[in-house]
């Protein structure tokens, strides 16, 4: 199916504005399963952000929260997973797979605080590990974002509360028979806390796509560099006592940085075949205090985090029809990561105290796979897939308490699927895969206590889509397992085992356009999460949501547009036996936008009610001055951003 395109994508800047959007697709027929789908157009457009990451909440159930500024990857969580910085969600942007292995902060770290909106033209997604194509970190759900090949020239800034500013401009041109488009973007921020974040990104995208005989052609650099002052959770008991209150820090001297480069080159064959290839650099440090005086009374427990990799991998997938129902694609990919340090120092305010560990790594993966689509009957869609994927782990000792060695590891991963029209517009679908993680190497490695380097899981689900004219409503219902949700803790730097995890729930989505000015689309979504191998009353899955859901009001006409989302963030345990409990957190965001030919001039409202529930919350032990040597448990929590309003102001030409 071919992606819908807005009219600005295609530089008609005077004839009316027709907008599709990929939520009003009908997939019956070509969906594999009832929980895939793609948003795009004034879905996107519309909608208001307080950051970047929740370009992604358009993957229904996905919640993107933040606890150490706006230059840190997001928390994500989606089917009663913590999903952490980005373990089991798979991101690719034009191909190149965003989820960083063995990172200095957390497995699958996933940061798209460089993406910028407007570049944006399509959002995929999957749940479940379904489809042959999808390997790490896609085990509980996979997004691809497609970038826009044309754009209508533009500059556009954005003024706010807490001293937001944001300035972009872009515009592409015809260049040697293709299109040359380009992207820049500077946002800075110091947000509501009382140490100013004094958020500096920059990010940019050059692209060049060009039609020949070969088929279409795409190459792309992109750029971001992000420096910040991170605030982090706090503990909920300083608050009122060293803390005035909960937008405080008990540590002022934290700071982060991140740099990333990349270049992908695309082929998208004329004969049915796709070739993706990249290349990154990435540099990034992050100056953290979890626990205050727990482990050193004297100078603290501030940590440092750094990293530094060059990375290059690609894929090649080519489609076979075997016969008039019968296709067959087949595919292999690799990615190599040489990382030259990763590693854990103590500091004091800001300063390197001394180094605990740090390693050099070197990880390379290959994969192949293959997928069978056969359709018996007009109204029938049969599945299957294999995926075999191979690991190669080596860490090197460079200084503090670091270790060498190399593992192999390998796994193959089936995947089956079916769905039968049973009547015009409604289908019933039915899928099972197995899926998995890869962990962080210095935790594949370790001498003692190693993690496994893949860790499997599967998933199972029921599903119902009904499509009638301008009202599309799905419906799910799911299994997973995973056999152990073991991975290296990057903010402790150690390993911390835990059981084999299992989890069931549902998920309900609808969009219905009533009126060509008028759109409505809602997400609900549950879920039951406990440990396997743990006594009844004492396996809850600490962070794990037992629901979540949206709402979202949309307006267009000629030359005004609205929108209004709801978001809610369920209640969930903070410990294994639910004494520590996370309140439920429901935010309210709106975008209004006047569009005058040229002209475009908007305001967002950011938590309109003022909610002070949380981003994030934990249930830990840290230290403050004057207390017991063993610390203190309690909870330790960041509060969402207060009520803010954001103006903006846009010219096309």
């Amino acid at each position: 199916m071919a992606a819908p395109a807005a009219a600005e994508d295609l530089g008609i800047a005077d004839e009316p504005l027709i907008i599709v959007t990929a939520r009003g697709e009908h997939r019956i027929g070509s969906a594999v399963a009832a929980s895939e789908g793609a948003v795009t157009g004034s879905d996107l457009a519309d909608r208001p952000l307080l950051r970047p990451a929740e370009l992604l909440e358009a993957v229904p159930g996905l919640i993107a929260t933040q606890h150490s500024g706006g230059g840190k990857a997001n928390q994500y969580f989606l089917r009663g997973f913590n999903l952490d910085h980005g373990t089991d969600f798979s991101l690719s942007i034009d191909g190149m797979p965003m989820n960083l292995r063995t990172h200095g902060h957390g497995q699958g770290y996933l940061d798209v605080g460089g993406l910028i909106p407007e570049s944006v033209k399509r959002i995929e997604y999957r749940k479940g590990p379904y489809r042959a194509e999808d390997g790490d970190f896609g085990f509980v759900a996979s997004s691809r974002i497609t970038t826009k090949d044309k754009l209508e020239p533009f500059v556009s800034l954005e003024i706010g509360s807490y001293d937001y500013r944001r300035l972009v401009a872009g515009g592409s041109t015809s260049l040697a028979g293709g299109d040359l488009m380009f992207i820049g973007q500077a946002k800075y921020n110091d947000g509501p806390w009382a140490l100013a974040e004094d958020l500096e990104s920059y990010s940019g995208l050059v692209k060049y796509a060009i039609d020949v005989p070969l088929g279409r052609i795409s190459l792309s650099g992109s750029l971001y560099s992000a420096r910040w002052n991170p605030t982090e959770q706090i503990p909920e008991r300083a608050i009122g006592t060293l803390l005035e209150n909960a937008y405080g820090t008990l540590d002022p001297s934290l700071t982060g940085r991140t740099d990333r480069h990349v270049l992908t080159l695309n082929i998208d064959g004329a004969e049915d075949w796709r070739l993706t290839l990249w290349a990154q650099h990435y540099d990034w440090s992050l100056f953290s205090n979890f626990t205050y005086f727990l482990e050193d009374p004297v100078n603290g427990d501030q940590l440092r985090q750094y990293e530094k990799m060059s990375g290059y991998g690609g894929r090649v997938e080519k489609g076979f029809r075997l016969g008039e129902d019968l296709r067959m694609t087949i595919g292999t990919e690799g990615r190599v990561d040489d990382i030259s340090q990763v590693g854990l120092d103590h500091s004091v305010k800001g300063v390197v105290d001394f180094t605990r560990s740090r390693f050099s790594v070197r990880e390379d993966s290959a994969a192949v796979y293959s997928e069978l689509r056969w359709r018996p009957a007009s109204a029938v869609m049969i599945t299957g897939g294999l995926r075999g994927d191979f690991y190669r782990f080596e860490t090197k000792p460079l200084a503090g308490d670091a270790w060498g060695g190399v593992v192999k590891d390998s796994i193959f991963s089936p995947r089956i699927g079916a769905n039968v029209e049973v009547t015009d517009g409604l289908a019933l679908y039915g899928n099972y895969g197995q899926g998995f993680h890869s962990n962080d190497a210095r935790g594949v490695t370790a001498p003692t206590d190693a993690a496994p380097g893949l860790v499997k899981g599967n998933f199972r689900e029921l599903g119902v889509r009904f499509e009638r004219g301008r009202l599309v409503v799905t419906g799910n219902y799911w299994w997973s397992r995973i056999d152990s949700e073991l991975i290296y803790v990057g903010d402790s730097g150690a390993v911390e085992p835990s059981g084999a995890g299992r989890r069931q729930g549902y998920e309900l989505t609808a969009w219905w356009k009533l009126s060509d000015w008028l759109t409505v689309d809602a997400v609900w979504t549950a879920a039951k999460s406990r440990y396997a191998d743990l006594p009844a009353g004492a396996n809850y899955i600490p962070g794990a949501l037992r629901n979540s859901g949206e709402l979202g009001i949309a307006t267009r006409f000629d030359r005004f547009n609205a929108s209004l989302r709801v978001r809610h963030l369920g209640p969930h345990p903070l410990n294994e036996d639910y004494s520590a409990k996370g309140s439920a957190t429901t935010l309210v965001n709106a975008r209004a936008a006047y569009t005058p030919r040229k002209w475009a001039f908007s305001i967002e409202l950011l938590n309109i009610l003022d909610s002070k529930g949380h981003d994030v919350d934990y249930f830990y032990a840290t230290r403050l001055p004057g207390e017991p040597a063993g610390g203190v448990e309690g909870y330790n929590s960041k509060i969402t951003e207060p009520r803010q309003v954001r103006f903006g102001v846009k010219r096309s030409f």
